[in-house]
């Protein structure tokens, strides 16, 4: 294996640790848009000190910047609606739909703007994706799950959302192949789309967001979600520095699912059953043929 798939696979693991702690946040009641809000704050200074200490502007391109913060605004978005979709649906619907749509809107973002073409094995893995949401839905779930039409339309949402954010990375680290300058440039678009996010739902908590006065439980998890996720991205940017497709990375990266799915069912006794068992193995078997 190549030192790009490692990255990747590490990238996934804190991806995994990083998404559940939505399902915390949906959880304990914390406004999503406040939620993001602190984990860019409490991140933001680390990351701004680390970029100044390891890396350099030379041949600096505002292009792949914009790209960058782009792609950071699109995450805060996607922040706000996972909490929102976590209230709706069960991570074990959630999840294994979300990180199958998103791998297939980023191979189709591969396809047409990096030239990256499907295998054989790629469309075996598409179609075995198919029979995933079958498993998943059905009359039952109406029931079980707060409002199963919401949470299915914000799954949709939030891959677009996520597929989008990849796309702008690996377009960034391809005109300017600088990953601590790119998590920069993240980190100012999760900031800034974190804050308006929150002006827009509730103006007059900015202040109390920018003197951390809130829960400091709240704040402790936004900023070791905020944490796993910015180290996630600068091993994902390297991967496609290394050699890695859009296609590959991205949906090595999907592979977390299984981490919150089974924290959320250790932790917070969602349902299970061999039905969806049998979706989740069967969507990473598709993710491992796309891969």
């Amino acid at each position: 294996m190549e030192l790009w798939f490692y990255l990747a696979v590490g990238a996934m693991f804190l991806m995994g640790l990083g998404n559940f702690t939505f399902k915390l946040a949906a959880k304990r009641g914390y406004n999503g848009a406040v939620f993001s809000l602190y984990g860019a704050l409490t991140t933001f200074p680390i990351i701004y000190i680390a970029v100044l200490l390891f890396s350099s502007t030379a041949q600096f391109s505002w292009v792949a910047f914009m790209a960058g913060v782009i792609s950071g605004s699109l995450g805060a978005v996607n922040n706000v609606s996972k909490v929102l979709a976590l209230r709706y649906i069960d991570t074990t619907i959630y999840f294994p739909l979300f990180k199958l749509l998103s791998p297939l809107f980023a191979i189709v973002a591969g396809y047409t703007l990096f030239a990256e073409r499907f295998t054989t094995i790629e469309w075996i893995g598409l179609a075995l994706g198919l029979f995933v949401p079958l498993l998943l839905i059905n009359s039952a779930e109406k029931v079980r799950q707060t409002d199963l039409f919401k949470g299915l339309l914000l799954v949709l949402f939030t891959a677009v959302m996520a597929a989008a954010g990849a796309t702008l990375v690996k377009y960034a680290v391809t005109l300017w192949p600088n990953i601590w300058w790119i998590l920069a440039a993240q980190a100012v678009g999760v900031l800034a789309g974190s804050l308006l996010a929150v002006a827009y739902k509730s103006p007059q908590t900015i202040m109390r967001v920018f003197l951390l006065s809130d829960d400091q439980m709240m704040i402790f998890w936004a900023f070791v979600r905020s944490a796993f996720m910015s180290i996630a991205v600068l091993l994902v940017s390297y991967a496609y520095v290394l050699g890695g497709t859009l296609a590959a990375v991205h949906t090595i990266t999907s592979m977390y699912i299984l981490i919150p799915i089974v924290l959320a069912i250790i932790f917070y006794n969602e349902h299970w059953n061999a039905q969806k068992a049998a979706a989740i193995i069967l969507s990473v078997v598709s993710l491992a043929f796309l891969g």
